[in-house]
């Protein structure tokens, strides 16, 4: 009974001592295993085709330029959420001001699904007959994949 008990005291011990060898490994502080995407990077679904250097350069101006964009897009967004959040929690709730607030929310997240939209059709027609065929077959293929599951 003895041996049981040491045995039960000493297994959270032993968890914790081989804990680091199964951690996940760390990104910039986050525990997690996706790729950060960066202004000028390439977008996952272009990873796997091959670029010739000009259309590496062109996709690199159009994520810069569109990281950009979005990030001052995003610092008025989430002034806007922060304001809907003061209003909500005010002594009486001002269904005006409300309305005009969430009425901006919406626009500005349907100017970004617009924008998200223009740059992958930039993207797609920046690409050759043959990479477009290749992405294509890569978009199937993830489609198929996620259809099963």
């Amino acid at each position: 009974m003895k041996k049981l008990m040491m045995a039960l005291c000493l297994m959270p011990l032993i968890a914790v001592a081989h804990a680091d060898e199964h951690e996940p490994k760390q990104c910039d502080g986050h525990q997690h295993h996706m790729k950060h995407k960066k202004a000028g990077d390439v977008p996952f679904y272009l990873r796997d085709i091959e670029l010739n250097d000009t259309q590496k350069a062109q996709l690199k101006a159009m994520m810069e330029k569109r990281h950009a964009q979005r990030k001052a897009a995003k610092s008025e967004y989430w002034q806007t959420k922060k304001a809907i959040y003061e209003l909500t929690r005010a002594e009486t709730l001002n269904e005006a001001e409300l309305e005009t607030l969430v009425d901006k929310s919406m626009a500005m997240k349907k100017q970004a699904s617009m924008a998200r939209a223009r740059f992958h059709h930039e993207v797609y027609n920046l690409l050759t007959a043959e990479q477009q065929q290749q992405l294509d077959a890569k978009i199937e293929a993830f489609k198929k994949k996620h259809q099963q599951s």
